[in-house]
């Protein structure tokens, strides 16, 4: 019997597909694997047979997008080949980029900058909007991944803000001079980020000499995840095309990263942008039961792409797929706690289950649920609740007054205030500490420490100091406190599901019995962690995640929450028939997670479909591109969670249906790449890169 993906790694156990794709002797190749059919398997296999055929470890390279995966793909490397235990490297294109660019400062030209992260980059870009440079309905933050987003999809600043503001007008001149300005003081400090570096080997493989130099020091370069490569990256592989071999594997159908400038078609244009490359498939999926599989591939071949793939379960037969209606999300949220905890007192462990959210929003109250009853979990993707902007504001103003203090709960509350600096605030937490020195009650010492602010901030403290007897009431009024600030704060990112997040926070605070409790319970001392660690690895939790940071993951049980029409596809990709598609693969894989029981949940009651359709046209146009629409009743079993029951608009009628990577860092790479000048080669002379962003057509 064929070993799962899991069990793999042994050459011999590989299936024949699997054997083919790992043996194949054209120079370029691309293995289209579907989900569980076994991708990293016949990755390390395939670094394996080279080393047997007779490559040196040390001229193999593994692309990953992630450092997770990258050292994954090392340790079953190491494990199963042991003369390529230090010698084979894999990294991200981060890393690999960087790691160019370090060892032949004489090729680049880029000795002694330093690098900076999104944190750095962030302090850097305030600086500059601190000297009166200003963009309306911006922050630095999104500044940066505006210029991020340009320069890894290769277009003009103008057309990136299109794409990730469409709701917003923005002033692309003003943008243009901050961004100018960033780039300017980068240079003079000699900085450059993630995207410089890409940038910047980029920009010099377009060199025919420097592209020979770099490719013929490798004999086979592995991309891992090929349908998440974006333009940038293609101007890196595209060079050394006639100088190594790539050996490409990936899924067009789990293609979900356009956001971040993921190109959909590296995949279906591979054969054209690679002359002469052999494609291949896995469809013997390893994961999951059929029954599960004929959702997937139901849901795929509905598209008018033509995916052109069908997954095969080796496993078997098994239950059918489960469609649950609810009539509000929290009904959703409770039946999905409830039911875990049966399965628990059944003897099930918590490690069963996963549970996918659309966003990390739409999962929230999912995690109230899972606090209030105590079941232990772990979060991927998004922020936690607790751990979350809006909520750590409002925890702020619980914080000062459960801990006169605690100057970082301080600062964060008192710069929230219009006006208010980090000047004015040290100035008045200080004014605070000197009248409790001089024996001033809490109180007191808010009175005369916060006399030049604005008297809503001391009249709202007291208010929650009178109600800290209950902890529920002190987060309301805490809440009541700062909802214009924060409304005006987070106007242009989800203000309303940030509300909602703090009606969580009440409730989850009402079985507390003082605030500093609470406050240390959840969020100074944390229950849970939002990523896997070894020792996580130990415990027994369900795991909580974002579709789009549930590659990877698989339970027993995966429980597909909120696919609800308005959802999938959300309101804003309707009329736009990538971003619809991009959708559909979203849920595909979500859909493609479970392993033995598939949970798909809805709710009836989803209020985002009016905001963004617009009336009640936009509802039935919604309901129309639903992709559940006409799932046919034979393969899955649906219950309804109310009575009396509405009838169904959507099963069983036969309707059309509609339509990353991780930085550079400890870990990120492996031993090391081949030394500079072993094919013989001379070092090419660096060149002046311009790093700097297309500004387009700016009018200056």
């Amino acid at each position: 019997m064929v070993e799962s993906a899991a069990q793999g790694g042994v050459f011999e156990d590989l299936n024949p597909a699997q054997r083919e794709a790992v043996t194949t002797g054209a120079s370029h190749n691309l293995v289209l694997a579907g989900a569980g059919t076994g991708k990293t398997t016949t990755i390390v296999a395939r670094i394996r047979h080279l080393i047997r055929q007779g490559a040196s470890p040390e001229r193999i390279l593994a692309i990953t997008f992630t450092r997770r995966s990258a050292a994954e793909i090392r340790s079953r490397v190491q494990g199963e080949a042991a003369r390529a235990s230090s010698q084979v490297s894999a990294m991200t294109f981060h890393g690999w980029a960087m790691r160019e660019v370090r060892a032949a400062p004489d090729v680049f030209g880029y000795e002694g900058w330093s690098v900076l992260d999104q944190d750095d980059q962030a302090q850097v870009m305030r600086g500059v909007l601190g000297r009166g440079k200003r963009v309306e309905g911006l922050k630095a933050s999104q500044i940066i991944d505006l210029v991020s987003f340009a320069r890894n999809t290769r277009v003009p600043l103008a057309q990136a803000i299109r794409a990730k503001h469409p709701d917003q007008t923005i002033d692309v001149k003003a943008v243009a001079t901050v961004v100018r300005a960033f780039e300017e003081r980068k240079k003079e400090r000699r900085y450059l980020n993630y995207d410089d570096i890409l940038t910047i080997f980029a920009a010099r493989l377009a060199d025919p000499e420097v592209a020979a130099w770099v490719g013929s020091r490798y004999d086979e370069v592995l991309i891992d995840e090929m349908q998440d490569t974006n333009p940038l990256q293609w101007q890196i592989i595209d060079p050394l095309v006639p100088h190594t071999r790539f050996y490409c594997v990936g899924d067009d159908a789990q293609s979900i990263y356009g956001f971040r400038g993921a190109d959909f078609e590296s995949i279906h244009s591979f054969r054209d942008r690679v002359p002469g490359a052999r494609v291949l498939k896995l469809e013997d999926n390893y994961r999951s039961t059929q029954e599960i599989l004929d959702v997937s591939n139901w849901l795929l071949d509905r598209s008018p792409l033509g995916y052109d793939k069908h997954l095969r379960a080796v496993r078997g037969r098994g239950a059918r797929p489960e469609l649950h209606s609810f009539e509000t999300p929290q009904d959703e949220a409770g039946w999905i706690a409830a039911e875990m905890l049966r399965a628990h007192g059944d003897g099930r462990p918590w490690g069963t289950h996963l549970v996918l959210t659309r966003t990390n929003y739409s999962g929230r109250a999912i995690e109230a649920r899972l606090v209030e009853n105590e079941i232990p979990y772990v979060f991927f993707g998004g922020v936690k609740l607790l751990e979350s902007a809006h909520v750590r504001d409002v925890l702020a103003a619980l914080r000062v007054v459960a801990n006169p203090d605690d100057e970082v709960a301080w600062m964060r509350l008192l710069t929230l205030v219009p006006r208010v600096g980090d000047r004015t605030a040290v100035r008045a937490f200080d004014a605070v500490l000197d009248a409790r020195a001089a024996g001033a009650s809490a109180r007191e010492a808010r009175s005369v420490g916060l006399a030049s602010l604005p008297a809503w901030l001391r009249d709202g403290l007291d208010a929650i100091e009178d109600a800290s007897a209950r902890v529920d009431d002190a987060v309301g009024r805490a809440a009541a406190m700062l909802q214009p600030v924060l409304a005006h704060k987070y106007r242009n990112e989800n203000w309303e599901a940030r509300a909602r997040d703090l009606v969580h926070v009440e409730r989850l605070a009402a079985s507390r019995s003082s605030i500093l409790e609470f406050i240390e319970e959840y969020l100074l001392s944390p229950v849970f962690t939002s990523e896997l660690t070894a020792e996580d690895r130990t415990t027994d939790h369900v795991i909580l995640s974002t579709v789009h940071s549930a590659k990877g993951l698989e339970r027993d049980w995966a429980f597909c929450t909120g696919v609800s029409a308005g959802a999938y596809p959300s309101p804003r990709a309707l009329g736009d028939e990538a971003e619809v598609e991009e959708e559909r693969r979203v849920l595909y894989v979500a859909l493609t997670r479970a392993k033995d029981r598939l949970i798909i949940t809805r709710s009836v009651v989803h209020t985002p479909v009016r905001a963004w359709v617009g009336g009640s046209a936009g509802v039935v146009e919604a309901e129309d591109a639903y992709f559940l629409g006409g799932l046919p009743e034979t393969l899955v079993s649906e219950v309804a969670h109310w009575a009396p029951r509405p009838p169904r608009p959507v099963l069983g009628r036969g309707g059309a249906g509609g339509s990353g990577a991780g930085g550079p860092g400890a870990g990120d790479s492996g031993a090391g790449g081949p030394g500079a000048g072993e094919a013989g080669a001379a070092r090419p002379a660096p060149a002046e890169i311009d790093l700097g962003v297309d500004l387009g057509d700016v009018d200056w």
